[in-house]
């Protein structure tokens, strides 16, 4: 499952290469400037979306999600905090 998603996720990105050379290319437009607009939008979906996937759980009953679910949620930002604390290494 993490392999295929992984190629998906390889061709939305050059997809999105793509369009962006075929929208942006009669405009010059400043290298950081794009870089920071582009970062600015990813952090602003990440903090709406990071959120609710913290709120969805997943049980273990061998559901669809199961095989991606740590501690019963999809995302358990909690529990890798715990981690980085306990383990010094990890944060390097």
């Amino acid at each position: 499952m993490g392999i295929i998603l992984l190629l998906i996720s390889q061709c939305f990105s050059g997809v999105q290469f793509i369009v962006e050379e075929k929208l942006l290319n009669d405009y010059y437009l400043d290298p950081f400037l794009i870089v920071g607009t582009e970062g600015m939008w990813g952090i602003a979906y990440y903090m709406a979306v990071l959120p609710l996937m913290q709120l969805k759980t997943c049980g273990y009953g061998g559901g669809a999600l199961a095989g991606m679910c740590n501690f019963g949620y999809l995302e358990n930002s909690a529990y890798g905090f715990q981690q980085m604390v306990d383990n010094k290494i990890l944060i390097l």
